[in-house]
């Protein structure tokens, strides 16, 4: 299976959302990486089909989607950042009801195993606003997961979740990726950094980078740097400097900055994280200038 985006671009009147994204996706798992406003939800809802793009066309297989109708919705799940379930209705009530919209067979057998898959056939008699912030992603996964979907769309699926629902989730979605083209638009980079082969960078709209974890990884070394310094001189700087963060290890405190060049003359190379790459490429600060035409 190959969906590919041929020169995706999305313009409003005062706008460019998305500009010239080209992309070529099998199996496997894609992480969205970028800022609030990067276009990822933009970029998720033209592979929805529920926004029309205003440049490009997005082929599966060599067929355009807008033009597969019914045969690619059927092969298309999505959890968009608020699904909207209605909140007197209880899991279980939930998951038949969008089983019986998308025409699955034997709907009780369908909804009782995602149910278990997902850890909530236990609590599926509850009502859904009782649920858990963990519990309603959780659900939404299983109702997206209905109709055995080969393209998956997760757009924020942790926001506002605790360490522990953030793990399930991790390793939900790493057992379902093999045969899959799951494609999770977020900005928390630990949501993404044990689980995607590839991470897709997107700013102000583009593709910035498109390549493996690993990678990217390997691209910072030589950019990563710490320097001992006291907790308050580091805490007045990390104010001024989004290339900067605070590392504490014992009684010392360190000041943690990703730049070209060593920051300060004290300042030695520590290993890189993929962390590092979104500080890297989404510094605010303008140290490290524009990368959108870095090679890796």
């Amino acid at each position: 299976m190959e969906l590919v985006f041929d020169k995706i671009g999305k313009r409003y009147k005062n706008k460019t959302a998305l500009e010239d994204v080209s992309l070529d996706l099998n199996y496997g798992i894609y992480a969205l990486l970028g800022p609030n406003g990067a276009g990822k939800s933009t970029m998720m809802n033209i592979l929805a089909c529920l926004l029309k793009q205003t440049e490009g066309r997005i082929t599966l297989d060599g067929s355009d989607i807008s033009a597969m109708g019914k045969e690619y919705r059927n092969i298309l799940g999505y959890l968009p950042q608020d699904p909207g379930f209605y909140p007197n209705f209880r899991g279980y009530d939930i998951m038949m009801y969008f089983a019986r919209l998308k025409n699955i067979k034997d709907p009780k057998d369908k909804t009782q195993k995602l149910l278990e898959f997902v850890n909530l056939a236990d609590d599926s008699k509850r009502k859904y606003k009782e649920y858990s912030g963990g519990m309603k992603r959780r659900l939404g996964i299983a109702v997206s997961l209905l109709n055995d979907p080969k393209i998956l769309i997760l757009d924020e699926p942790t926001a506002g979740l605790d360490p522990k629902e953030r793990i399930r989730f991790r390793n939900i979605i790493s057992k379902i990726g093999s045969d899959k083209i799951i494609i999770i638009a977020t900005h928390i980079v630990s949501d993404i950094e044990t689980i995607a082969d590839r991470v897709i960078l997107l700013k102000d709209g583009k593709v910035i980078q498109n390549d493996s974890p690993s990678e990217l990884v390997d691209h910072m070394r030589g950019k990563v740097w710490l320097t001992e310094m006291e907790l308050t001189a580091a805490q007045d700087h990390v104010l001024e400097h989004t290339d900067s963060n605070i590392v504490k290890s014992g009684d010392k405190s360190y000041l943690k900055t990703v730049r070209d060049e060593k920051p300060f003359p004290d300042s030695y190379e520590c290993e890189p994280r993929l962390e590092d790459v979104y500080t890297y490429y989404f510094d605010e600060s303008g140290v490290n200038g524009d990368h959108a035409d870095d090679k890796i």
